[in-house]
């Protein structure tokens, strides 16, 4: 079964080397008047969603890879955006929603809490960065979300499990490298660091298509501890 995935993000440059093509997209703002508008134009202006598409392509080549575009001129969307572009994932089923962003705005917390319940009952696993471990963003903190943030001790590939933390993994958080221009130049951060988790559960989920989050997380814990015995640490 083909992993179908969707980035809420800045849209995706689907010609980009490191992309080689998307599956669909969509793209929303909001109006003069404040109204929600839908369109097909989820071309990215920022380059932000073609770097997160890039790091998930890199080991998911097979993967059905949806643009969901809520960010335009910044990175940085009104709420009313995001709960927008995650009911359009949800309906559409897709298997894996990535989240290079959260929210800490509580009056959209029950709103969004409620989408993720809607996103666990459909077997859908949503991936969420957040700035820190005890970072109080949402979705990342929610039990059934899987949170990211970036651990700088990570190596590519490489998972860290904090089973006391309010976010609960920590990975690798470079995107892609672009020929000639410096990585402290590129983009970096938990946005990263969850795209390489994106990356990882779409390989996990090729084995067992079916699964939700819960399965998902077990076996994201599982790796966390083989990478911490390969290197030798307790």
């Amino acid at each position: 079964m083909t992993i179908e995935i969707a980035i809420i993000d800045s849209g995706i440059n689907p010609w980009h080397s490191h992309v080689q093509g998307v599956a669909g997209g969509i793209s929303f703002h909001l109006g003069a008047s404040g109204k929600l508008v839908e369109g097909v134009d989820f071309n990215d202006e920022l380059g932000h969603g073609t770097a997160i598409a890039g790091v998930i392509r890199e080991k998911n080549s097979q993967a059905k890879i949806y643009a969901v575009k809520i960010f335009h001129q910044i990175l940085e969307a009104p709420a009313a955006l995001l709960l927008a572009a995650m009911q359009w994932a949800i309906h559409a089923r897709v298997k894996i929603i990535h989240l290079s962003l959260g929210i800490a705005q509580h009056e959209y917390r029950e709103d969004l809490k409620q989408l993720c319940r809607d996103a666990f009952k459909k077997d859908i696993v949503i991936i969420a960065a957040a700035r820190a471990l005890e970072d109080q963003v949402f979705p990342a903190i929610f039990d059934e979300v899987i949170g990211v943030c970036w651990n700088h001790d990570c190596e590519n590939g490489s998972l860290i499990y904090y089973p006391e933390k309010t976010v609960e993994f920590g990975a690798y958080g470079w995107p892609r490298a672009l020929p000639g221009m410096p990585r402290e130049l590129n983009f970096r951060g938990s946005s990263f660091a969850a795209a390489h988790v994106t990356a990882m559960a779409a390989d996990i989920l090729e084995y067992n298509p079916m699964a939700g989050v819960v399965w998902v997380k077990q076996m994201l814990r599982k790796k966390a501890k083989e990478d911490i015995d390969e290197n030798g640490q307790k």
